[in-house]
């Protein structure tokens, strides 16, 4: 139970580490063809990228998930809300099939599953994979590229109008469960719009944004859960312990 959860969450992660990336997504497409962009091409496609990152601090959208693996019959659809701070806070609802509330504070990590009344709390000081990925999503937001590399080879193309990233997992915790991610990007639309993330095992994950405002103002409490006292939570940086209740 606990690999196949750290095994999702791998995926997930992975999604909203691309989201980072993602200001100005279409749809995403296979690898594109031809050369990836090299030299100054490459240098000057970054710098848009960049001063296109650093014009949003927050952002809202609705979201609408789609999950596609081999052994399920067919395609699971998740729908939901998103909030997102700069740099690294976010607040995912999701209320079909099973309602669902992941919450990222800046510290601490929680899923939250309210029908169930059960919670998982991890503390990114001592979560190593967790912490890793909310990193990058923190060099996504930016776009710092020698960040990103660290743990992705990350190849820009252009073709027919549009820039497409294609990432690549260096890190052997993210390739686990990803294959590549691949984020195609219109000049003239600024605003999110797909990620697509491709699994090991023949799965694959389409997340749709729609609704999108950028910078809408939050409350500060936006992105702290707070849990009721008859949740059950797991602490997962502390395995074998659970506590009755929750802030």
């Amino acid at each position: 139970m606990a690999f196949r959860t750290r095994a999702v969450t791998a995926c997930w992660l992975a999604v909203l580490a691309a989201l980072g990336l993602s200001l100005g997504l279409v749809r995403p497409s296979p690898a594109p063809a031809g050369a990836p962009l090299q030299g100054d091409e490459r240098s000057g496609a970054i710098a848009g990228l960049q001063a296109r990152q650093r014009e949003v601090n927050t952002l809202r959208a609705a979201v609408t998930q789609r999950k596609r693996h081999p052994l399920l019959k067919g395609e699971v659809v998740t729908e939901g809300t998103l909030l997102f701070r700069r740099p690294n806070r976010l607040r995912w609802e999701m209320a079909t099939p099973e309602r669902l509330i992941v919450a990222i504070d800046g510290q601490t990590l929680v899923i939250y599953r309210p029908d169930r009344k059960e919670a998982e709390r991890r503390d990114l000081r001592d979560d190593f994979g967790t912490r890793a990925a909310i990193e990058f999503l923190a060099a996504g937001m930016s776009f710092d590229v020698a960040e990103m590399e660290k743990r992705f080879q990350v190849d820009l193309y252009r073709e027919d109008g549009r820039l497409s990233l294609v990432l690549t997992p260096r890190s052997r915790w993210v390739a686990r469960a990803v294959a590549s991610v691949t984020i195609t990007q219109e000049d003239a639309d600024g605003l999110p719009r797909q990620i697509a993330v491709v699994g090991q095992k023949g799965d694959r994950t389409d997340t749709t944004l729609t609704h999108v405002v950028v910078n809408p103002p939050l409350a500060e409490d936006a992105f702290t859960l707070r849990l009721e006292p008859d949740v059950r939570v797991i602490e997962d940086r502390r395995p074998g312990q659970e506590a009755p209740g929750g802030r």
